[in-house]
Formats: C-alpha cells, sequence, structure tokens
C-alpha cells in the first residue's frame, strides 16, 4: 500500500463555490478540514520516499481491519475488534485460514464467549468468523482491483467482491449463499418500510452507475474531482440500488473506500462506536429518503436533483481527516521531524 502512496500525483481538489454544492453544512463547515486534508495528502506525497515503508504498511492493514469491523459492526456481523484485527491480518499477510476452526482455537474460544447465548454457539460462532474472513477477502480484493492495480470499478469486479464477501454465508432468511452470491438480486428488497429499485431494474442500473462513475474519473484523470465527493457519491448510487439480495452496506463501505484510497490514499473506518455507527445509519436513511422523491424527478437533468449523498461527504471528510493525520504523523516520525 505504501507502494501506491508514493506512486500518488498531487490531487487537484475542488473547493470554494463547487465544494458548497457537495458537502452538508448543517453541523459543522467541512472547508477547514477539507483544506487541511488536501494539505496532509500533498505532505504525505512529498515526502514518502524516506519513511520506513514497514510501519506505513502495518498501518494501513491495521485501518483496513478497522474498516471491517467497523463495516460489520453496522450490520450486526462478525466478532470483537482483537479478533477481526487477527484474522485480518492474516488474510492481508497472506497467512494461510483455515476453512475448519477447532473448537479448542483462541479465536473459537473468544467468538464463542460472545454468542454464549445464542440458540446454536457452534454454528454461530464459525458464521461470525466467516463474516470477517470473507469480509477482509472482498476488501482485500476490490482494493487491489481498483486502487493498486489502477483498474477502473466495473460490474466484474463489484460481483467478485460481492462473491467473496458472501461466501459460504446464507442470509438471515435463510436463503442459501450459493442461490445470491456474486449475482444481481431477483426479488424484492428494503430496509424497514423503505423499497428499494425493483429487482428487473437492477442490471440496467448498474450499467447506468458504472458509466456515471467513468465519465466522472475522467475528470478525475484531469486532477479534477474531489475524492471524497467522488466515492461518496458512488457509495451512495449503489447502495440505493441495493443490487444484492444481502451484504449491499459492507459493500457499498468498500466501494467508497476503494474509490477514496485509488484517489487520495485515506481509508475510514466507520462505525467503531455505537455513536459512529448511528450517526451513519441516520445519514444512509435520510439518502434512501431523498432517492425516492427523487423517483418523481424523471426527466430533470442530475446537476438540479437534490444531492442525497451531501451528509455522507461531510461525515466522510472528518474521518479522511483522522486518518491522513494518523499518516502525515507517521511520515513525519520516519523523517524524525516529530
Amino acid at each position: 500500500m505504501s507502494a501506491h502512496l508514493s506512486s500518488l500525483c498531487t490531487t487537484t481538489f475542488k473547493l470554494g463555490q463547487s465544494l458548497n454544492s457537495d458537502y452538508d453544512y448543517n453541523d459543522f463547515d467541512p472547508d477547514e478540514l477539507h483544506e487541511e486534508l488536501r494539505g496532509f495528502i500533498n505532505d504525505v506525497a512529498d515526502d514518502l520516499n524516506q519513511p520506513d515503508k514497514d510501519a506505513l504498511n502495518q498501518y494501513y492493514i491495521t485501518k483496513l481491519a478497522h474498516m471491517v469491523y467497523g463495516s460489520n459492526m453496522i450490520e450486526s456481523a462478525g466478532g470483537n475488534l482483537d479478533v477481526t484485527l487477527k484474522l485480518c491480518r492474516d488474510v492481508f499477510e497472506g497467512k494461510p485460514v483455515d476453512a475448519q476452526l477447532n473448537d479448542r482455537d483462541a479465536v473459537y474460544q473468544a467468538l464463542k464467549l460472545e454468542l454464549i447465548n445464542h440458540p446454536d454457539v457452534h454454528d454461530a460462532v464459525l458464521q461470525s468468523r466467516r463474516e470477517i474472513v470473507q469480509h477482509a477477502q472482498a476488501a482485500q480484493y476490490m482494493i487491489t482491483q481498483v486502487a493498486i492495480l489502477g483498474k477502473h470499478l466495473s460490474q466484474e469486479i463489484i460481483l467478485e467482491t460481492h462473491r467473496l464477501l458472501t461466501y459460504q454465508i446464507d442470509t438471515e432468511d435463510g436463503t442459501p449463499w450459493s442461490e445470491y452470491s456474486g449475482k444481481y438480486r431477483n426479488w424484492a428488497v428494503s430496509a424497514g418500510l423503505t423499497p428499494f429499485m425493483h429487482e428487473r431494474k437492477v442490471p440496467s442500473a448498474m450499467k447506468d452507475m458504472i458509466r456515471s462513475y467513468e465519465l466522472d474519473i475522467q475528470a478525475a484523470d484531469k486532477g479534477e474531482i474531489d475524492p471524497i465527493v467522488l466515492a461518496t457519491k458512488f457509495c451512495t448510487i449503489f447502495v440505493n440500488i441495493h443490487p444484492f439480495g444481502d451484504g449491499n452496506g459492507r459493500l457499498c463501505r468498500l466501494v467508497l473506500n476503494s474509490i477514496l484510497f485509488k484517489y487520495s490514499g485515506c481509508l475510514v473506518s466507520t462505525g467503531m462506536d455505537v455513536d459512529d455507527r448511528n450517526k451513519y445509519l441516520n445519514i444512509a436513511a435520510e439518502a434512501s429518503m431523498m432517492e425516492l422523491s427523487n423517483d418523481d424527478m424523471d426527466g430533470v437533468p442530475d446537476e438540479y436533483k437534490p444531492k442525497n449523498y451531501k451528509k455522507l461527504a461531510s461525515f466522510t471528510v472528518k474521518h479522511a481527516w483522522k486518518g491522513m493525520f494518523e499518516v502525515r504523523q507517521l511520515v513525519k516520525r520516519g523523517l524524525g521531524v516529530i
């Protein structure tokens, strides 16, 4: 990952007037954080050739594990942070992760303690472990394809990421993983009382999303894009299509982080605590309600429709600022500056 950072060109962020239309200003003014974030990224890009790359790689491995943990917690999946860190490190460092789990294993015992009141503790432990391992493998795959190898986000990458994320994990309602993993849904889904797009529209909506993304990255390649806006916009579009039978929330956050890391070197770990999870879920619910209202605006050019990703953009800039500040401090320590 440090090799990717060292090749990052300085990103030209859109500020001033253009920033106002893409961020929410109700809770705080994101301009200052945004400006400082740009400065952190430039500092890291300038100084990255000299610090300890191993330390930076370890930082990103831990940050990515935190991302998996927080994202799982938002969906009430996976296990505690210590178990998640161990399993994610094994996956990210290429260590073998056995398909079977001995009931005397430390990971098994830790998860069993969390799930002691579950009616079938053994199966629940195996499920929790799979939710961590598969999420880690999916994260590694998508970020490698999009950010490290520099491929454009595509339907093929999204489908394979979903296959990895949900491999051997049945849905809560009992749908076998083999019937939905890596496949667009062919049934209706909703979140609470909020219905998502009709299943017949999903393939064309995903095609349109990728086409829109490709148009936006043409601007990004000219240095005229804000990575946070790009990432949160397509995270929001994706989750409101809700193309899969399960795993859409976790996958939308992988989309966000893959794009964000590709164009800025930032990773964000949303949902590390209850307060952050609640804020994120409220933002997501509000964006979904706005999407429903946009359905009544057929024929209206996109630039005149409400931007339902604005609150997520402001939420994300806070997390990105914190993460890139940590990277900058690590780089400065490597240079002996602090």
